[in-house]
């Protein structure tokens, strides 16, 4: 299934049932996800959730908004600029105000996973044996901010030379793949609307960079206590930046990490030619 969509994903108890998937889409993605949904997964509890945003307009009326929406006193009134980077600030951003409505809604989820949807496959129950607390996907550790020219770029961007030079020795960490007891991500999900909101309305309604803030919450220990799910080592394993060689699979065509354990969650694996086909073999065998 594709589309820039999100998911969150919570469990009945922590341990072991099945849980509910909510699809953040926009109203004209509702007919065909719900198709897809039916014809192949029938048996998962799916909520699609309607959302709204600048995107679902044609580019005319798009344009006519954008006017309206440059010459609101957004600054002025902290809740419509919260409100128009909901409607108007890239999916990477506006999709942490449509997680917090949804969270304020459902205060008794246990357990909260926060994913990219395209490019994440689960091979096992993400929350299986999870301690308690928030859990983030690293990148390979020879990536960190100042190496690597997009993370670079958007740290220079949000935060200014002196904070890329305290943060850039950092290892990165994506932010497409969060996870966590619901207490931790309700925290989570404010901090990162703090950021976000923090910024003029005027900068972020065209910024998509949520992995800055994320990044910047993590390495300056305003996260608190936080679980480094390292490629390879954890329940989450972030590909992209690690190289053919340091991919093992099974028999089954499942990764392993390299205790031979297997990651629950892999992230950025079609950016491996040889995980795609394993995954979609074994998929497609079902």
């Amino acid at each position: 299934m594709s589309g820039r969509t999100w998911v969150v994903c919570r469990l009945r108890e922590w341990r072991g049932l099945s849980g509910r998937v909510a699809l953040f889409v926009y109203r004209r993605q509702r007919e065909p996800f719900g198709r897809w949904i039916h014809e192949h997964v029938s048996s998962l509890d799916v909520e699609l959730v309607r959302v709204r945003g600048i995107g679902e307009h044609d580019e005319l009326t798009r344009a006519g908004l954008e006017r309206l929406f440059a010459a609101a006193p957004a600054e002025m009134f902290p809740w419509l600029k919260r409100s128009l980077l909901r409607f108007q600030g890239m999916p990477h951003v506006a999709r942490y105000f449509h997680y917090d409505a949804y969270l304020a809604a459902h205060s008794s989820f246990t357990g909260v996973l926060l994913t990219d949807v395209r490019d994440v496959v689960f091979q096992d129950d993400p929350f299986l044996g999870l301690d308690q607390g928030l859990f983030v996907g690293m990148e390979s550790p020879q990536l960190t901010i100042a190496s690597g020219v997009i993370n670079r770029g958007w740290m220079r961007d949000a935060y200014g030379d002196a904070m890329l030079e305290r943060l850039g020795d950092r290892q990165v960490s994506c932010s497409g793949v969060t996870l966590g007891d619901g207490v931790a991500i309700r925290r989570y999900v404010d901090l990162m609307l703090q950021e976000i909101s923090y910024f003029p309305f005027s900068k972020m309604k065209s910024r998509s960079y949520d992995q800055v803030f994320h990044n910047k919450l993590l390495h300056c220990g305003e996260m608190g206590e936080v679980h480094l799910c390292q490629p390879l080592e954890s329940v989450i394993a972030t590909v992209a930046c690690l190289g053919p060689a340091q991919l093992l699979l099974s028999p089954h065509g499942m990764l392993l990490n390299d205790d031979g354990r297997i990651p629950a969650i892999v992230h950025q694996y079609d950016r491996h030619p040889a995980l795609v086909e394993a995954f979609h073999s074994r998929i497609s065998a079902r």
